[in-house]
């Protein structure tokens, strides 16, 4: 056993906190986690398929610079009180949230606007058919936690996830999508099955609303996946679907595929050709591990874990005609990679920023560019790095955003209007307040056309197919940074490739869990306030004591309201 570190978890039983050891099994080479609970004995689960992968995602950590000074808990006798603590408390993974411990700001917030589905699916996190209570946030309740993520300091999230249950049920989805517009969310996913969209009115009306992400379901392309999964072969309606797309011009469909070991772990191939086959309408893929979460055996979880480090070996092994075998090599870059560029970006043009300091542990993301062809079926994919040494690009990024930092160039510093103010407190600071703008609109626009003159130096041309066109296009996200920009670059000829890797009581690393960047927005109906709580803590810890919660109040009002 070859040692790496020391770290935080739960015990799958009683969930309470225990210290772990991350190591390498040296028989298998595998990098396993390992915790003893003193009631319910030891736990082992298999953390990465690779040491070298899981060492090489090391080198992108990137620390939040941007405090999230905005914090919600510190309530007496809160919702997690079971877990003990003085009045309540007990830290991390517990206090959410968010609490003192936690290290990065809000990138997407979350709403599960109701727990009821038209599928029974054996791999879920929440299903009313269940838990055996329903439970759905009111409108009014939804635009509280809409106004208090966008209130958030020092940066609100610019993208909205509207989850369930299944969100199609609700009739007022297309007023909620709406509202989430007009809220300033800039990026707005739904996520679903796609089961109604399979009425293209209805789908044009969700589109209308406000939707410019589709986060859809899908587990493969064989029939007896979709009855593995959801329990019902689905396969006729996802394709109708993808021609309700096609014939609406919609170009923002995300493929959201669940992964599990000996389930659908064999689809994985087929996902990738059919994103690339369907690359006029689907511009991610984001593939999701299953989190085992709920009754499940340590010989199950050793059975069925799949992890990133399996992801990027199958993605990486899949031959075909449609993509060269070791199409990525090692380049699934950590979500955190492009922190620094992102703000960077973003900060030329003084826009709305947003944090991606999440662990290197939760995810990755690369991107291909999609060579086509008059038939789809001979479509192929090159990496981005065939187009741009990311690497040299990412690290000038990181140079230059430490540099502002260090010499506070990015903050907006009252120069001017701090000494013609001390002169005249209206007139003086009045005109040292134009100047102090018309200055840092200057900086700003000086280092972002360096920037991109710079970034030039690390083109690569080992394939100069589709070179100059991916070239503008990423000379518009610099020069006219957004989700437009990026959705844009997206919806040519680029393939956006990530994964989302989601904790459970078996894998849950605290380190992890404190830098989370996607955070339910929960309305608590008996405090009447609004909690944003991190994405796996929220399905491993909190999820039943607060969702029986509130529909106990809730059914407790239409009790009230019937009499």
């Amino acid at each position: 056993m070859a040692y790496i570190k020391e770290t935080a978890s739960v015990c799958p039983e009683c969930l309470q906190q225990i210290n772990a050891t991350i190591y390498e099994d040296e028989k298998d080479n595998n990098i396993y986690m390992k915790k003893t609970c003193p009631e319910h004995g030891e736990f082992k689960d298999i953390i990465a398929g690779s040491k070298h992968y899981y060492i090489w995602r090391r080198g992108y950590h990137h620390d939040s610079l941007e405090t999230p000074l905005d914090r919600e808990t510190g309530f007496d006798n809160g919702p997690f009180s079971q877990f003990g603590g003085k009045q309540g408390l007990k830290g991390c993974p517990y206090d959410c949230g968010l609490c003192e411990n936690h290290k990065s700001a809000s990138c997407i917030c979350l709403i599960d606007i109701t727990n009821r589905c038209n599928l029974k699916c054996p791999i879920c996190f929440a299903n009313a058919a269940v838990t055996g209570y329903v439970v759905e946030p009111t409108l009014e309740e939804i635009e509280t936690i809409m106004a208090h993520f966008r209130d958030t300091k020092p940066m609100p999230p610019a993208a909205l996830q509207i989850s369930g249950g299944e969100p199609t049920i609700r009739n007022d989805l297309p007023e909620i999508v709406q509202m989430s517009k007009d809220m300033g969310f800039a990026h707005r996913m739904v996520t679903t099955n796609g089961i109604r969209f399979t009425n293209i009115d209805y789908l044009q009306e969700i589109i209308d609303a406000g939707m410019n992400a589709m986060y859809w379901q899908f587990d493969g392309v064989e029939r007896e996946t979709w009855i593995k999964t959801r329990g019902v072969d689905l396969l006729d309606k996802k394709m109708k679907v993808i021609e309700n797309c096609r014939e609406l011009g919609y170009k923002d469909v995300v493929l959201v595929p669940t992964v599990a070991r000996g389930v659908n772990d064999h689809e994985v191939g087929n996902i990738m050709d059919f994103a690339i086959q369907n690359n006029d309408v689907v511009s991610c893929v984001v593939f999701q591990p299953v989190s085992l979460c709920g009754r499940i055996t340590q010989q199950e979880v050793l059975r069925m874990r799949y992890n990133s480090t399996d992801l990027f070996d199958d993605i990486n092994k899949h031959s075909s005609p449609n993509m060269d075998a070791n199409i990525f090599g090692t380049r699934f870059y950590p979500i955190p990679t492009l922190s620094h560029f992102v703000k960077l970006v973003t900060w030329f043009d003084d826009v709305e920023p947003f944090e991606m300091t999440s662990h290197e542990d939760c995810g990755f993301a690369t991107i291909g560019i999609v060579e086509r062809h008059k038939d789809p079926k001979d479509n192929k994919m090159r990496a981005i790095d065939d187009y741009f040494n990311i690497d040299a690009a990412v690290g000038d990024a990181d140079r230059l955003w430490t540099f502002l930092k260090d010499t506070r160039l990015e903050n907006k510093q009252p120069f001017f209007s701090r000494i013609f103010g001390a002169i005249s407190p209206t007139i003086g600071k009045a005109i040292g307040d134009a100047m102090d703008s018309a200055g840092h609109f200057l900086i700003r626009k000086a280092f972002k056309y360096g920037f991109l003159v710079n970034t030039m130096r690390h083109l690569e041309f080992k394939d100069p197919r589709n070179l100059l066109d991916t070239l503008l296009k990423f000379s518009r996200i610099v020069l006219n940074p957004g989700w437009d920009s990026a959705a844009g670059f997206l919806n040519t000829n680029a393939l956006l490739v990530s994964c989302m890797h989601f904790q459970d009581a078996f894998n849950m690393n605290v380190e992890r869990t404190s830098r989370c960047l996607v955070h339910y927005g929960i309305y608590d109906r008996e405090r009447k306030k609004v909690f944003r709580i991190p994405f796996c803590t929220m399905n491993t810890l909190h999820r039943p004591i607060i969702e029986k919660k509130n529909a106990e109040l809730q059914q407790q009002t239409m009790e009230v309201t019937l009499e």
